[in-house]
């Protein structure tokens, strides 16, 4: 199961290596902090950047909820523990599926590919594969897209890596499929 902890934005990473020396691996399986992959314009030229997905936040893999609260407690200044519902408690199952889903071994969603066929995102590779109907906008010249996902049992927007290749009409795309 997966809990958020809260801890400045920007610094999450040193909160994880905190939490790693103050939490023992018993009580703790993992602690990360998601990451997107997009691509950013510099200077003329598009530059892989990778940027956190959720400022502020550190995620913490655990079976023992009640051990890894009053743990967390004792490192205070470091992480707040997210409280869902009154309680310290993780998020949904639902939900870090979806988070599985989108992210990779190294807790990072890679950009994702696609064309937009008939005004309709098609992705052809990538994360946002199994997600193209959360998409709720799309900058093609930032090479982003804007997704919509269920986070603490309420919706979430969050900016993913996506370079459209083209726009095209159904048949277009499926003679490209063809000649491929």
């Amino acid at each position: 199961m997966w809990y958020v902890v809260q801890t400045t934005s920007g610094r999450e990473q040193a909160a994880v290596e905190k939490c790693k020396k103050a939490l023992s691996r018993d009580i703790a399986a993992d602690l990360f902090v998601p990451v997107c992959q997009f691509e950013k314009l510099y200077q003329k030229q598009w530059k892989m950047v990778t940027e956190t997905a959720f400022p502020g936040y550190v995620f913490i893999e655990s079976t023992k909820g009640e051990e890894l609260e009053k743990m967390l407690r004792r490192i205070a200044d470091v992480v707040t523990p997210v409280c869902i519902g009154g309680g310290f408690y993780p998020i949904r199952a639902e939900e870090e599926e979806v988070l599985r889903t989108l992210m990779d071994e190294n807790e990072c969603i890679r950009t994702s590919v696609g064309y937009l066929v008939d005004e309709k995102l098609i992705v052809s590779q990538g994360p946002l594969d199994a997600f193209s109907e959360s998409v709720k906008w799309i900058n093609r010249h930032k090479r982003v897209a804007e997704i919509e996902i269920s986070l603490f049992n309420e919706p979430r927007k969050m900016w993913v890596g996506l370079e459209v290749k083209g726009k095209m009409t159904g048949e277009e795309y499926k003679k490209m499929l063809e000649s491929a």
